[in-house]
Protein backbone atom coordinates (compact mmCIF):
# COMPACT_ATOMS: atom_id res chain seq x y z
CA UNK A 1 0.00 0.00 0.00
CA UNK A 2 2.82 2.37 0.83
CA UNK A 3 4.52 1.70 -2.49
CA UNK A 4 1.24 2.12 -4.34
CA UNK A 5 0.61 5.31 -2.40
CA UNK A 6 4.01 6.62 -3.44
CA UNK A 7 3.22 5.87 -7.06
CA UNK A 8 -0.04 7.71 -6.82
CA UNK A 9 1.76 10.76 -5.45
CA UNK A 10 4.35 10.69 -8.23
CA UNK A 11 1.88 10.74 -11.13
CA UNK A 12 0.62 14.32 -10.82
CA UNK A 13 4.20 15.50 -10.15
CA UNK A 14 5.40 13.72 -13.28
CA UNK A 15 2.65 15.28 -15.42
CA UNK A 16 3.47 18.72 -14.08
CA UNK A 17 7.14 18.20 -14.83
CA UNK A 18 6.39 17.04 -18.36
CA UNK A 19 4.14 20.01 -19.03
CA UNK A 20 6.75 22.39 -17.67
CA UNK A 21 9.40 20.78 -19.86
CA UNK A 22 7.18 21.07 -22.93
CA UNK A 23 6.52 24.73 -22.16
CA UNK A 24 10.26 25.44 -21.81
CA UNK A 25 10.96 23.66 -25.09
CA UNK A 26 8.16 25.62 -26.76
CA UNK A 27 9.61 28.92 -25.51
CA UNK A 28 13.09 27.89 -26.63
CA UNK A 29 11.70 26.97 -30.05
CA UNK A 30 10.07 30.40 -30.35
CA UNK A 31 13.24 32.18 -29.24
CA UNK A 32 15.37 30.20 -31.70
CA UNK A 33 13.45 31.73 -34.60
CA UNK A 34 14.63 35.23 -35.48
CA UNK A 35 11.77 37.69 -35.93
CA UNK A 36 11.13 39.14 -39.36
CA UNK A 37 12.65 42.57 -39.85
CA UNK A 38 10.59 45.09 -41.84
CA UNK A 39 11.71 48.70 -42.37
CA UNK A 40 10.54 51.79 -44.20
CA UNK A 41 7.75 54.33 -44.43
CA UNK A 42 6.40 56.15 -41.39
CA UNK A 43 3.08 56.46 -43.24
CA UNK A 44 2.78 52.68 -43.59
CA UNK A 45 4.27 51.91 -40.17
CA UNK A 46 0.98 51.88 -38.16
CA UNK A 47 -0.54 49.37 -40.60
CA UNK A 48 2.56 47.16 -40.77
CA UNK A 49 2.86 47.14 -36.97
CA UNK A 50 -0.79 46.13 -36.58
CA UNK A 51 -0.32 43.28 -39.06
CA UNK A 52 2.80 42.20 -37.16
CA UNK A 53 0.84 41.90 -33.92
CA UNK A 54 -1.94 39.85 -35.50
CA UNK A 55 0.60 37.70 -37.36
CA UNK A 56 2.54 37.01 -34.16
CA UNK A 57 -0.60 35.99 -32.28
CA UNK A 58 -1.77 33.65 -35.04
CA UNK A 59 1.57 31.93 -35.67
CA UNK A 60 4.29 30.21 -33.65
CA UNK A 61 6.82 32.86 -34.65
CA UNK A 62 7.95 36.01 -32.84
CA UNK A 63 6.20 39.29 -33.61
CA UNK A 64 8.06 40.92 -36.55
CA UNK A 65 10.23 43.93 -35.82
CA UNK A 66 8.88 46.97 -37.72
CA UNK A 67 11.10 50.07 -37.98
CA UNK A 68 9.98 53.48 -39.22
CA UNK A 69 13.03 54.98 -40.94
CA UNK A 70 11.46 56.48 -44.09
CA UNK A 71 10.82 55.05 -47.53
CA UNK A 72 14.13 56.08 -49.10
CA UNK A 73 16.26 54.90 -46.18
CA UNK A 74 14.22 51.69 -45.96
CA UNK A 75 14.73 50.82 -49.62
CA UNK A 76 18.45 51.61 -49.36
CA UNK A 77 18.79 49.20 -46.43
CA UNK A 78 16.60 46.56 -48.08
CA UNK A 79 18.60 46.62 -51.32
CA UNK A 80 21.99 47.06 -49.68
CA UNK A 81 22.77 43.49 -48.68
CA UNK A 82 21.39 39.96 -48.71
CA UNK A 83 21.77 40.14 -44.92
CA UNK A 84 19.41 43.10 -44.80
CA UNK A 85 15.73 43.29 -43.82
CA UNK A 86 13.12 40.74 -44.90
CA UNK A 87 10.86 43.44 -46.28
CA UNK A 88 10.36 47.13 -46.83
CA UNK A 89 7.17 49.19 -46.54
CA UNK A 90 6.94 52.21 -48.84
CA UNK A 91 4.67 55.12 -49.62
CA UNK A 92 5.72 55.07 -53.28
CA UNK A 93 6.78 52.46 -55.79
CA UNK A 94 10.44 51.54 -56.12
CA UNK A 95 12.25 53.41 -58.89
CA UNK A 96 14.00 51.61 -61.76
CA UNK A 97 17.33 52.57 -60.23
CA UNK A 98 16.41 51.08 -56.84
CA UNK A 99 15.18 47.88 -58.47
CA UNK A 100 18.49 47.54 -60.33
CA UNK A 101 20.46 48.05 -57.10
CA UNK A 102 18.49 45.20 -55.52
CA UNK A 103 19.08 42.92 -58.49
CA UNK A 104 22.81 43.70 -58.54
CA UNK A 105 22.99 42.63 -54.89
CA UNK A 106 21.22 39.35 -55.69
CA UNK A 107 18.07 40.41 -53.85
CA UNK A 108 14.81 39.20 -55.37
CA UNK A 109 11.46 40.41 -54.13
CA UNK A 110 7.73 40.55 -54.73
CA UNK A 111 5.75 43.79 -54.77
CA UNK A 112 2.37 44.02 -53.05
CA UNK A 113 0.02 46.96 -53.11
CA UNK A 114 -1.53 47.02 -49.67
CA UNK A 115 -3.96 49.92 -49.90
CA UNK A 116 -4.52 53.55 -50.78
CA UNK A 117 -3.66 56.78 -49.02
CA UNK A 118 -3.82 60.49 -49.70
CA UNK A 119 -1.69 63.51 -48.82
CA UNK A 120 -3.84 66.15 -47.16
CA UNK A 121 -3.03 69.83 -46.84
CA UNK A 122 -4.48 70.93 -43.51
CA UNK A 123 -5.13 74.28 -41.87
CA UNK A 124 -6.69 75.48 -38.66
CA UNK A 125 -10.43 75.96 -39.05
CA UNK A 126 -9.95 79.49 -37.73
CA UNK A 127 -7.79 80.44 -40.74
CA UNK A 128 -9.06 81.91 -44.00
CA UNK A 129 -10.14 78.96 -46.20
CA UNK A 130 -8.95 78.67 -49.78
CA UNK A 131 -8.55 76.08 -52.51
CA UNK A 132 -5.43 75.18 -54.51
CA UNK A 133 -4.63 73.53 -57.82
CA UNK A 134 -1.56 71.36 -58.35
CA UNK A 135 -0.15 74.24 -60.42
CA UNK A 136 -0.65 76.63 -57.48
CA UNK A 137 1.11 74.17 -55.21
CA UNK A 138 4.03 73.89 -57.63
CA UNK A 139 4.37 77.68 -57.78
CA UNK A 140 4.27 77.89 -53.98
CA UNK A 141 6.67 75.10 -53.05
CA UNK A 142 9.13 74.49 -55.91
CA UNK A 143 12.69 75.62 -55.23
CA UNK A 144 12.87 77.03 -58.74
CA UNK A 145 10.18 78.13 -61.16
CA UNK A 146 10.20 78.70 -64.90
CA UNK A 147 10.07 82.32 -65.98
CA UNK A 148 10.75 83.45 -69.55
CA UNK A 149 12.17 80.00 -70.33
CA UNK A 150 14.65 80.22 -67.47
CA UNK A 151 14.67 78.47 -64.13
CA UNK A 152 14.98 81.07 -61.37
CA UNK A 153 14.83 80.85 -57.55
CA UNK A 154 11.21 80.94 -56.46
CA UNK A 155 10.39 84.63 -55.74
CA UNK A 156 6.88 84.15 -54.30
CA UNK A 157 6.48 85.17 -50.67
CA UNK A 158 2.73 85.17 -50.07
CA UNK A 159 -0.19 83.11 -51.35
CA UNK A 160 -1.48 86.33 -52.91
CA UNK A 161 1.64 86.38 -55.14
CA UNK A 162 0.32 83.20 -56.78
CA UNK A 163 -3.33 84.20 -57.19
CA UNK A 164 -4.70 87.65 -56.36
CA UNK A 165 -7.81 85.98 -54.91
CA UNK A 166 -5.70 84.13 -52.34
CA UNK A 167 -5.16 85.56 -48.84
CA UNK A 168 -2.25 87.94 -48.44
CA UNK A 169 -0.42 85.77 -45.93
CA UNK A 170 3.09 84.28 -46.03
CA UNK A 171 3.57 80.88 -47.65
CA UNK A 172 4.40 78.58 -44.76
CA UNK A 173 4.01 74.83 -45.31
CA UNK A 174 5.17 72.05 -42.99
CA UNK A 175 5.86 68.81 -44.83
CA UNK A 176 8.01 65.70 -45.18
CA UNK A 177 11.80 65.59 -45.50
CA UNK A 178 13.54 64.31 -48.68
CA UNK A 179 14.12 60.87 -47.10
CA UNK A 180 10.35 60.35 -47.06
CA UNK A 181 8.39 58.72 -49.86
CA UNK A 182 5.74 61.36 -49.22
CA UNK A 183 8.25 64.01 -50.33
CA UNK A 184 8.82 62.16 -53.62
CA UNK A 185 5.09 61.69 -54.20
CA UNK A 186 4.41 65.38 -53.53
CA UNK A 187 6.96 66.44 -56.16
CA UNK A 188 5.67 63.84 -58.65
CA UNK A 189 2.05 64.96 -58.20
CA UNK A 190 2.84 68.69 -58.42
CA UNK A 191 4.91 68.26 -61.55
CA UNK A 192 8.12 70.22 -62.09
CA UNK A 193 9.26 72.84 -64.57
CA UNK A 194 12.79 72.88 -63.18
CA UNK A 195 14.79 70.86 -60.63
CA UNK A 196 12.65 68.50 -58.56
CA UNK A 197 13.35 70.01 -55.15
CA UNK A 198 11.24 71.91 -52.66
CA UNK A 199 12.14 75.30 -51.24
CA UNK A 200 14.78 75.89 -48.57
CA UNK A 201 14.06 79.57 -47.89
CA UNK A 202 11.57 79.08 -45.08
CA UNK A 203 8.39 78.86 -47.15
CA UNK A 204 8.58 75.05 -47.05
CA UNK A 205 9.68 73.62 -43.71
CA UNK A 206 10.87 70.03 -43.45
CA UNK A 207 9.18 68.50 -40.44
CA UNK A 208 10.17 65.36 -38.50
CA UNK A 209 8.29 62.17 -39.37
CA UNK A 210 5.74 62.94 -36.66
CA UNK A 211 2.32 63.81 -38.01
CA UNK A 212 0.94 64.66 -34.58
CA UNK A 213 3.61 67.36 -34.33
CA UNK A 214 2.66 68.75 -37.77
CA UNK A 215 -1.00 68.87 -36.67
CA UNK A 216 -0.10 70.76 -33.50
CA UNK A 217 1.98 73.26 -35.48
CA UNK A 218 -0.87 73.83 -37.94
CA UNK A 219 -3.28 74.37 -35.07
CA UNK A 220 -1.07 76.68 -33.02
CA UNK A 221 1.08 78.60 -35.53
CA UNK A 222 -0.59 81.43 -37.46
CA UNK A 223 -1.04 81.01 -41.22
CA UNK A 224 0.57 77.57 -41.32
CA UNK A 225 -0.41 74.69 -43.57
CA UNK A 226 0.64 71.14 -42.80
CA UNK A 227 0.90 68.07 -45.02
CA UNK A 228 -0.22 64.81 -43.38
CA UNK A 229 -1.62 61.45 -44.46
CA UNK A 230 -5.36 60.90 -44.77
CA UNK A 231 -5.55 58.52 -41.80
CA UNK A 232 -4.22 61.24 -39.46
CA UNK A 233 -6.53 63.83 -40.99
CA UNK A 234 -9.50 61.53 -40.47
CA UNK A 235 -8.60 61.15 -36.79
CA UNK A 236 -8.48 64.94 -36.35
CA UNK A 237 -11.06 66.19 -38.86
CA UNK A 238 -13.07 68.00 -36.17
CA UNK A 239 -10.10 70.34 -35.51
CA UNK A 240 -8.75 70.71 -39.05
CA UNK A 241 -9.84 71.91 -42.45
CA UNK A 242 -8.61 70.12 -45.56
CA UNK A 243 -7.54 72.37 -48.43
CA UNK A 244 -9.29 71.21 -51.63
CA UNK A 245 -6.93 70.34 -54.49
CA UNK A 246 -8.32 70.98 -57.99
CA UNK A 247 -11.67 71.55 -56.22
CA UNK A 248 -11.70 67.99 -54.84
CA UNK A 249 -11.64 67.22 -51.13
CA UNK A 250 -9.92 64.10 -49.77
CA UNK A 251 -12.29 61.30 -48.75
CA UNK A 252 -12.33 57.52 -48.75
CA UNK A 253 -14.22 57.45 -52.06
CA UNK A 254 -12.20 60.17 -53.89
CA UNK A 255 -8.91 58.54 -52.85
CA UNK A 256 -10.00 54.97 -53.59
CA UNK A 257 -11.24 56.02 -57.03
CA UNK A 258 -8.08 58.03 -57.71
CA UNK A 259 -10.03 61.28 -58.23
CA UNK A 260 -8.31 63.14 -55.42
CA UNK A 261 -5.13 64.55 -57.03
CA UNK A 262 -2.85 63.69 -54.10
CA UNK A 263 -3.94 60.07 -53.72
CA UNK A 264 -1.31 57.33 -53.83
CA UNK A 265 -0.91 53.56 -53.33
CA UNK A 266 1.08 52.05 -50.47
CA UNK A 267 3.41 49.06 -50.88
CA UNK A 268 5.01 46.10 -49.17
CA UNK A 269 8.10 44.50 -50.76
CA UNK A 270 9.03 41.04 -49.49
CA UNK A 271 12.32 39.28 -50.26
CA UNK A 272 11.83 36.01 -52.14
CA UNK A 273 15.43 34.79 -52.35
CA UNK A 274 15.85 31.79 -50.04
CA UNK A 275 12.15 32.00 -49.24
CA UNK A 276 11.87 28.22 -48.73
CA UNK A 277 13.96 28.68 -45.58
CA UNK A 278 12.08 31.81 -44.47
CA UNK A 279 8.38 30.96 -44.93
CA UNK A 280 7.41 33.59 -42.34
CA UNK A 281 8.00 36.27 -45.00
CA UNK A 282 5.19 35.06 -47.22
CA UNK A 283 3.01 34.27 -44.20
CA UNK A 284 3.36 37.90 -43.11
CA UNK A 285 2.41 39.07 -46.62
CA UNK A 286 -0.60 36.73 -46.58
CA UNK A 287 -1.77 38.27 -43.30
CA UNK A 288 -1.48 41.72 -44.92
CA UNK A 289 -3.67 40.49 -47.81
CA UNK A 290 -6.16 38.62 -45.61
CA UNK A 291 -9.84 39.39 -45.22
CA UNK A 292 -9.19 39.91 -41.52
CA UNK A 293 -6.85 42.76 -42.38
CA UNK A 294 -8.30 44.45 -45.47
CA UNK A 295 -11.77 42.92 -45.85
CA UNK A 296 -14.93 44.97 -45.34
CA UNK A 297 -14.56 44.79 -41.56
CA UNK A 298 -10.75 44.54 -41.66
CA UNK A 299 -8.70 45.76 -38.74
CA UNK A 300 -6.53 47.89 -41.06
CA UNK A 301 -9.58 49.71 -42.37
CA UNK A 302 -10.42 50.60 -38.78
CA UNK A 303 -6.91 52.10 -38.51
CA UNK A 304 -7.50 54.35 -41.50
CA UNK A 305 -6.11 52.35 -44.43
CA UNK A 306 -8.19 52.94 -47.56
CA UNK A 307 -8.63 49.50 -49.15
CA UNK A 308 -7.85 48.62 -52.74
CA UNK A 309 -10.70 47.77 -55.06
CA UNK A 310 -12.01 44.22 -54.66
CA UNK A 311 -10.39 43.16 -57.93
CA UNK A 312 -6.99 44.54 -56.86
CA UNK A 313 -7.31 42.90 -53.45
CA UNK A 314 -7.91 39.54 -55.11
CA UNK A 315 -4.97 40.10 -57.47
CA UNK A 316 -2.65 40.73 -54.51
CA UNK A 317 -3.95 37.66 -52.66
CA UNK A 318 -3.34 35.45 -55.68
CA UNK A 319 0.19 36.81 -55.94
CA UNK A 320 0.76 35.88 -52.29
CA UNK A 321 -0.77 32.39 -52.74
CA UNK A 322 1.55 31.72 -55.70
CA UNK A 323 4.54 32.54 -53.50
CA UNK A 324 3.17 30.26 -50.81
CA UNK A 325 3.13 27.39 -53.33
CA UNK A 326 6.86 27.96 -53.84
CA UNK A 327 7.35 27.37 -50.12
CA UNK A 328 4.91 24.45 -49.88
CA UNK A 329 4.78 22.86 -53.37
Amino acid sequence: MKIEGMRIKKRPYSKTLNLSLLFVLFIQDIQAISPLHIVGSSAVFPFAASVAEHFGHKSRTPIPLIESIGTGAGIKLFCGSTKGPDGVITSRAMTTGEINVCKNQGIHFEEFKIGQDGLVLIQNKQEVPFSLTLSDLRKALSEKILEQKKCIPNPTKTWNDIQNTFPNIPIRVLGPAPTSGTYDVLIEKMGTDCASLLRHDGAYIEAPANENLIIQKALNATSTIGIITFSFYEQNWDRLRAVPINNILPSVSTIQQGRYPLSRPLYLYIRTDNIQNTPARIEYALEFMSQDAIGKEGYLNAKGLIPLSLSEQEKMRQRAFLLQQMVNP
